[in-house]
């Protein structure tokens, strides 16, 4: 594995399986049920009876047709509700017709779903039948394994509609009477986006890092190993890979026919090719558009890299062979394993279901040909290479899957998700029925090669895998005669949005959680949300996960620390990027007001409503955030506003106030009192300018456990940074710029700058205005065993 620079396109990844936990069962239907607009499609009709009545009972306003008037709040989707058949045309013939169905129902809410900022109103329900344990239960029938395709659509409808909260529920098919009163207590809420319901109990899936086995198997010169697509990508890296290291003999397969070697292209390196390109450009045809050029070149490309591939194969003596098929065409897969296995060929010891395309575009923008031909060449793919092999004796049977289908794909990525998770769940039905182990990789994006067409656009969603890691990982997997899904994650980038954060377990060994978790943790509950522009939430703390609110007092009553809300505020701050998600970096903090009324605690908690805007300001990215009480409350209302770098030429810095000091902002009653028990008391250094100085926490006595999130600000400074907005005085506000500690430019609402005097031995500072000496404050208490009481 070659070392990853930090933040660099290439993270290390950690190898993952994902296993049953519980989870409570709702308490009943939600309330926002009264008076939903519900479209119900798919399924069998009696069970759909069933959920239509279950729905009008608690209020919803149910259409069984996708024509009816108006717009939709939800959709329920029932999809396949009837067990896999063992005809296969007929079995193609029931998922393609519902799958044609659910994307026609999401055409027809498109544009009304696509302009909603609410976070609270719309919805999507699937059902699919693996057995209420999503198939990762023992007992699971797997009736029905083509519900992974609405799984996988289920988990990125989030790129095509920001606030359409998603789930996908797992039955057994047996159960099938029980599914009314479960749609009706799922739909309308928000978290887990995959739940399964079985024995009583509720589900869902939590990611767990696990080594890879030991070495089960062997492969050598008289192994075969068959990889449909394989002739370019990483699957020709695995082929390439397997041949040279093992010496064993590999066919790849494709749709396309070999090149003759006539070709005006043929062996040319890099260079020639672009030469070719330039004189493809040059000759084009009057009238003839760039689209079809382009598209007439990404398929002679293909071509060129298949045929570049296998004759530098060749010259090395490498045992690799290519073979025409299309695996969605059951007799030719049939025909292809027959020439595989013939008299010279060799046993065929493992095969790899690499085949896939991705149109990348938005749903407005595919046909529904498109649409059907991506899932097909995964699934029907799957099934016909699988059950012309199923009898024989396999070391291994590996599907190249992608986690767009374990955690939700990039924007225009809808059907290649589906695709995704369709052929894990189809992974775990096949594995009940072979000799041989069924494994399923889902991959992130490699470095540089495979489907992805902008790779710097998918470095938004992942870090890449290294290449060279990623082969050693293959080979591992299919000499460990691995089983299952296996899932390879990194670093989530910049592009993870509400929806898709609180729709999975967060949990530390997942890479990049000490970044990720604070993000999630401090997000709250969403009730809207614009895109690069808007975001407002309820946010509820509470002693049990944030052990601070015990830390700062206000007349003694438990208070929130302003430094954990202006923490609240910069994470917030991240969910709001610019569209082309540069890499931003918080400069400065501007504009603070925190009325202390605000801190005071509601009960054990304190509920706050929080809203934040993004926005340009010269090269400057600009995030302001305002919180007030949840209801009624007093009127109080703390503002900021954070200033991001992004990277662009800047003006030249406006001058800063000469003295600078982190302290108390505020004389007089109420008293504050921060206590020191869980965030450690500021120590300070002496001299002109005195600087506080925060001992770096560990991090279990930081905000939240057991789960505990880093702080983008330094922890206590900020205590500082309070207004009391009452009559009995004019407050103070601070700006602090850069983030750290000691670098709060001290302002009096009327008065302008001021001056921080006193003895750090006697722990007394007095503020004063810096032009006429008038007294502002008065601080005591630093250092001491309680420290900073204001006076």
């Amino acid at each position: 594995m070659t070392a990853a620079a930090q933040d660099g396109p290439v993270q290390p990844v950690t190898r993952m399986v994902w296993r049953l936990t519980e989870l409570p069962r709702p308490a009943g239907p939600h309330p926002r049920l009264a008076g939903m607009r519900v479209l119900l499609i798919g399924g069998e009709q009696d069970v759909a009876a069933g959920v239509e009545r279950a729905l009008k009972e608690h209020g919803a306003l149910v259409r069984r047709g996708p024509d009816g008037p108006g717009p939709v709040d939800a959709i329920v989707d029932l999809t396949v509700g009837r067990p896999y058949g063992p005809d296969p045309a007929a079995s193609a013939g029931v998922w393609r017709r519902a799958l044609t169905e659910t994307v026609t129902a999401l055409r027809g809410a498109y544009d009304d779903w696509a302009a909603e900022t609410a976070a609270d109103r719309l919805f999507y329900l699937a059902v699919s039948y693996l057995g209420g344990g999503m198939g990762q239960h023992p007992r699971d029938g797997l009736e029905q394994p083509l519900g992974g395709i609405w799984a996988g659509l289920a988990k990125t409808l989030h790129r095509e509609f920001p606030n359409v909260g998603a789930r996908v529920v797992d039955i057994d098919l047996a159960a099938s009477a029980e599914l009314p009163g479960i749609v009706a207590a799922e739909l309308g809420r928000t978290g887990e986006i995959e739940v399964g319901y079985r024995d009583g109990r509720r589900f869902t899936l939590t990611p767990e890092a696990r080594p890879v086995a030991a070495p089960a198997l062997t492969l050598g010169p008289e192994d075969t190993v068959l990889i449909s697509g394989g002739g370019r990508g990483i699957g020709w890296e695995l082929a390439r890979s397997l041949a040279a290291r093992h010496g064993a003999r590999v066919v790849v397969t494709g749709r396309e026919p070999f090149p003759s070697g006539d070709e005006p292209w043929f062996g040319a390196d890099e260079a020639g090719w672009k030469r070719y390109e330039k004189d493809v450009w040059a000759g084009r045809a009057k009238g003839e558009s760039p689209a079809l050029i382009r598209g007439r070149l990404a398929r002679t490309r293909r071509l060129w890299e298949l045929a570049r591939h296998m004759t530098g194969a060749r010259r090395e003596g490498l045992r690799v062979e290519y073979a025409r098929c299309d695996v969605t065409d059951r007799a030719q897969v049939r025909e292809l394993i027959r020439r595989v296995t013939g008299p010279a060929g060799g046993r065929l010891a493992g095969v790899v279901h690499n085949a896939g395309v991705d149109t990348a575009a938005r749903l407005p923008k595919k046909t529904d040909e498109e649409i059907l031909r991506t899932v097909e060449v995964k699934i029907e793919g799957f099934l016909n290479v699988f059950e012309a092999v199923r009898d024989r004796d396999l070391k291994f049977f590996c599907s190249v899957g992608s986690l767009t289908g374990r955690l939700g794909g990039m924007v225009g990525q809808l059907e290649y998700a589906a695709a995704n998770d369709g052929l894990a769940r189809l992974g775990q039905w096949a594995a009940r029925r072979a000799a041989f182990p069924v494994m399923t990789l889902a991959w992130p994006t490699w470095d540089r090669i495979g489907l992805i067409a902008n790779f710097a656009a998918a470095l938004r969603y992942m870090a890449a895998i290294d290449v060279a890691d990623g082969l050693e990982r293959w080979r591992a997997e299919l000499l460990g005669a691995s089983e299952g899904e296996v899932t390879f994650v990194g670093p989530l980038g910049r592009a993870i949005d509400p929806g898709q954060a609180v729709g999975y377990p967060v949990v530390p060994a997942l890479p990049g959680f000490a970044t990720a978790y604070p993000k999630i943790f401090h997000l709250g509950e969403v009730t809207a949300y614009q895109p690069h522009a808007h975001l407002a939430a309820r946010v509820v703390l509470d002693p049990e996960r944030t052990p601070a609110l015990g830390d700062f007092r206000i007349d003694g009553a438990p208070a929130l620390p302003p430094s954990l809300l202006l923490e609240n505020a910069l994470r917030a701050a991240e969910w709001l990027v610019p569209e082309d998600f540069p890499e931003l970096r918080a400069d400065r903090l501007e504009e603070i007001v925190v009325p202390l009324s605000l801190l005071r605690l509601d009960g054990p908690a304190i509920r706050l409503v929080r809203e934040a805007r993004g926005f340009h300001d010269g090269h400057d990215w600009i995030v302001e955030v305002r919180y007030r009480h949840e209801g009624a409350g007093d009127g109080a209302e703390a503002s900021l506003r954070i200033v991001h770098q992004t990277g662009g030429p800047r003006p030249p810095a406006p001058p800063r106030p000469a003295v600078r000091q982190t302290t108390t902002l505020r004389s007089g009653p109420p008293f504050l009192l921060w206590r020191g028990a869980v965030v450690p008391v500021s120590g300070w250094t002496p001299g002109d300018r005195p600087v506080a100085e925060v001992p770096r926490c560990p991090p279990a006595d930081l905000w939240a456990t057991p789960l505990v999130p880093g702080t983008a600000l330094p922890v206590g400074a900020l205590e500082n940074v309070v207004r009391h907005g009452t009559t009995q005085g004019d407050g103070l506000s601070a700006t602090a710029d850069p983030l750290v500690i000691g670098r709060i430019a001290v302002h009096s609402a009327e008065r302008g700058p001021t001056r921080v005097e006193g003895d750090p031995s006697l722990g007394v500072w007095r503020i004063t205005d810096a032009h006429s000496g008038d007294p502002v404050a008065t601080v005591s208490g630093f250092p001491g065993p309680l420290g900073n009481t204001t006076e």
